[in-house]
């Protein structure tokens, strides 16, 4: 099977034999564990409470969080896959994209993304790699912390929205827990919390009628920006507005740019990692409709040796989990195939548009000074509308699989608006 080099998170590409919400409250490791109620709450509890002794919560941090390492006795087999994330280090052979993908020396010329653009390693390495990138500058705000540690968000909850805009220098070395526990839990091992709580009010409605499971990963895998305030915000509300093209409409409405192109004058768009919206916004992929989440796919339950059920902490694709495959093959006689083939082809498009969009900005800033002004407008319009729309499908970290149908509208948005771009530049 072709095997992306971005992290490949398929959620559309399941089953429909309901798996164990593989993400629901952890149970002590003498009982097995139920699944998570997946009702109408942003916070679950376990179904049915296993008879154990009581765990005692250990001592939190100064921002009130109970570190990862704290929780190790309590609950080893969750503790020990936790663990194995590790082995998904910066180190592990992670793709460059600018080289991988070479017009985006220029689509990103301008701005942070071309200095440095690499996969992600795991949730382990949240913190060491918001430290190592070249996009952080002087400039930088604490803001670009969200998502990174369970302690800066702690830090927000407690002390108010003030705290995004405060510098990225003087915050960042206060925090050593990467993304743990807490982010999914806060210190209640047997719930499901979501504690960021600008995504929490960007759900609207949703956040009643999504599982939990889906909702504790959505809100840190999703398209969002800084608003006037600095405060870290979602360009939209409920799931209806999740779409690359509602999106693009309150961008515009705000005239909200990332930043200007240095080579068309194009005020850019710069999409980050929209999984939550490719797989519940709009019509929503398939999988999501059937009511799967993000936990179904990518935490499998799994045995321990001395008979425990437990949920599988160690996040890798469903094609590397031999559980969830064979879940699946009741309904995917060959899901391996299934997704290389739609990867391979949006993965194709991917490549042969980014040339596309390079050559557009190529003729665009040789002609631009030739231009009326309203010709100009409008074709540096077009350069922020395909440009965000084939960003929106490139880092999604599912090359397509996520949402195949969705994957493949934004692409083609992106074409037409070429087309015309082309056709205003003869």
């Amino acid at each position: 099977m072709l095997k992306s080099k971005k992290a490949t998170i398929i959620t559309s590409a399941a089953c429909t034999v309901c798996l164990v919400a593989a993400l629901a409250a952890c149970a002590p490791q003498t009982n097995s564990e139920p699944a998570a109620d997946t009702g109408s709450s942003n916070t679950a509890t376990t179904a049915e409470k296993p008879v154990a002794e009581p765990v005692e919560t250990p001592e939190a941090d100064e921002f009130g969080v109970v570190v990862a390492d704290a929780w190790k006795d309590a609950y080893p087999h969750q503790y020990e896959t936790y663990k194995q994330n590790e082995e998904n280090s910066p180190e592990s052979g992670k793709d460059n994209y600018l080289e991988t993908y070479p017009a985006l020396n220029t689509m990103y010329k301008g701005y942070g993304f071309a200095k440095g653009y690499d996969e992600a390693a795991s949730h382990s390495y949240t913190l060491e790699s918001i430290k190592a990138t070249p996009r952080v500058n002087e400039k930088t705000l604490a803001n670009c912390i969200t998502c990174k540690t369970p302690q800066f968000t702690a830090k927000v909850n407690a002390e108010g929205d003030e705290v995004y805009a405060i510098p990225f220098a003087d915050m960042i070395d206060m925090f050593n827990e990467p993304i743990s526990c807490w982010n999914c839990h806060e210190n209640e091992p047997t719930e499901l919390v979501v504690p960021s709580k600008f995504y929490l009010t960007s759900l609207g409605e949703a956040a009643n009628t999504t599982p939990v499971e889906a909702q504790v990963c959505g809100q840190c895998h999703n398209e969002y920006y800084f608003n006037a305030d600095k405060v870290t915000s979602n360009p939209y509300v409920g799931t209806d507005e999740m779409t690359a093209e509602q999106m693009l409409a309150f961008y515009d409405g705000l005239e909200f740019s990332d930043w200007e192109h240095p080579d068309t004058g194009a005020a850019m768009l710069k999409a980050q990692h929209p999984e939550f919206e490719t797989i519940y916004g709009g019509k929503q992929s398939h999988m999501a409709s059937l009511g799967y989440s993000c936990a179904d796919c990518h935490m499998g339950t799994q045995t321990a040796a001395d008979g425990t059920t437990f949920s599988n902490h160690n996040l890798v694709s469903p094609l590397e989990n031999d559980a969830v495959l064979e879940n699946c093959s009741s309904c995917h006689k060959d899901l391996p195939s299934q997704v290389a083939a739609w990867q391979a082809e949006v993965t194709e498009r991917e490549h042969e548009l980014s040339e596309e969009i390079e050559r557009y900005i190529n003729e665009l800033a040789a002609q631009k000074d030739t231009l009326s002004a309203d010709d100009l407008a409008r074709a540096q319009e077009i350069h922020r509308h395909a440009q965000f729309y084939w960003d929106f499908v490139m880092v999604e970290n599912s090359e397509g699989a996520h949402n195949p149908d969705a994957a493949h509208e934004n692409l083609d948005k992106c074409e037409e608006l070429l087309e015309e771009g082309f056709a205003l530049l003869a």
